[in-house]
């Protein structure tokens, strides 16, 4: 299937960029189908664009853009935990994130993220050093458990986990129709989303490290960025905001930043100021048009100064999830 017969819907597109002003430099960490970085492209005129991608197969999306907005739009194939490596950094004013797996790569068969895919198991955005094939191959019982579990808050996770690895005893799961079809001979029960659902998100996570992904790149834009830029993000799973959340309060909120540091009290000294109290969600009329835009959530913050504490990963209460990602890597 080409990617240009997909149709591509970026999530609440009109509250994002109304968050932006003319004459800035944007960062587009996740580019996908280009829907952000088209639309601001058009309506500020004088502001440039960098998008970044870990999926190559995108390049052609962002060649368009390059050949219409000459001098205006550069695209970078970096997984947005790379954000280091853009050299523009210290002169970006707003940083955009759309979280989670793109369209295209749900409908690209070859891909694996797919229950009705023959082709290859992968399961990968790009830029990985491992597939779901090779997850599956090599997993022990009770990690994959943890990570039907965690990852995908899956009821059956140690009646699936069990059922994978004794069929994997004397077969490869190669793709992502076989995958859901052993899942589907433990979660038999009609529901409203499919029975594999939450299982192949669980080890869509593992294999594109979504949450370290997240925790790397906040954290660094957040104690290395330029002051008053903004930071604009959309999540559609529960763990991805919860985490989301987590960072924004950490840094914009805590009254108590760690037990081992001295209390703030002075709320100038907390390095963001959250301009979204409560997430953004899409009206009713996107949800209609667009409906797997219903979980997403948009919050908002902007760098007040440079934060003189650094967030670690054990302040986040999250390390189980984070362990599980590295564990097969």
């Amino acid at each position: 299937m080409s990617l240009d017969t997909i149709k591509h819907y970026p999530v609440m597109l009109s509250e994002v960029t109304n968050f932006l002003s003319d004459n800035k430099l944007i960062l587009d960490c996740t580019f996908g189908g280009g829907g952000y970085s088209s639309e601001i492209l058009k309506k500020y005129s004088n502001s440039k664009v960098i998008a970044l991608d870990r999926d190559i197969e995108i390049i052609q999306f962002a060649e368009k853009l390059e050949k219409k907005y000459l001098k205006r739009f550069f695209f970078k194939n970096l997984k947005f935990s790379e954000i280091y490596k853009v050299k523009e950094l210290k002169e970006i004013d707003y940083f955009i994130f759309d979280l989670g797996v793109s369209h295209f790569q749900l409908k690209d068969m070859k891909r694996g993220f797919s229950f009705s895919s023959d082709e290859s198991l992968s399961m990968s955005m790009g830029l990985t050093d491992l597939d779901a094939e090779e997850l599956i191959r090599k997993v022990s019982e009770k990690d994959l458990k943890n990570i039907l579990k965690f990852f995908g808050e899956e009821k059956f996770a140690s009646k699936i986990a069990s059922k994978i690895i004794n069929i994997r005893k004397n077969q490869n799961i190669s793709s992502g129709k076989k995958l859901a079809e052993i899942i589907e001979t433990v979660k038999f029960k009609k529901s409203k989303i499919d029975p594999s659902t939450k299982s192949f998100q669980a080890l869509r996570m593992i294999v594109n490290q979504e949450l370290l992904e997240i925790y790397k790149s906040l954290k660094f834009i957040i104690e290395n960025c330029k002051e008053n830029s903004t930071i604009i993000i959309v999540t559609f799973h529960s763990l991805e905001d919860l985490l989301v959340k987590k960072i924004i309060n950490f840094y914009g909120k805590r009254t108590s930043i760690s037990r081992y540091l001295p209390q703030v009290s002075d709320i100038k000294k907390m390095p963001i100021k959250i301009l979204t109290n409560k997430a953004i969600k899409p009206n009713s009329e996107e949800v209609n048009v667009n409906p797997s835009s219903r979980s997403a959530k948009l919050r908002a913050f902007t760098k007040i100064c440079k934060p003189d504490f650094s967030l670690k990963r054990s302040d986040l209460g999250m390390e189980k999830y984070f362990s599980l990602e590295e564990l097969y890597v």
